[in-house]
């Protein structure tokens, strides 16, 4: 079952397959896999979105990988 979470204006996550995937405006940016591993995109973006990361993060290890990488989750 997927369900959305509506954060704030432009702060959403997706839970899917209970991963949970951190969209910054309509781009997904991280994933909080299911076993605990945390991945963010190492693609730039806006401050506002690197905030989004971090404040989705919350100080959990995690490794910066590919936008493709990222974007597997959302299939």
């Amino acid at each position: 079952m997927i369900q959305l979470k509506s954060i704030r204006k432009n702060y959403n996550i997706i839970i899917n397959n209970d991963n949970q995937i951190l969209y910054s405006y309509s781009t997904p940016v991280a994933v909080i896999h299911s076993n605990g591993s945390c991945y963010q995109t190492n693609q730039k973006y806006s401050t506002t979105t690197s905030k989004h990361i971090n404040k989705f993060l919350d100080g959990l290890k995690n490794e910066k990988v590919n936008q493709s990488h990222i974007d597997f989750y959302t299939l």
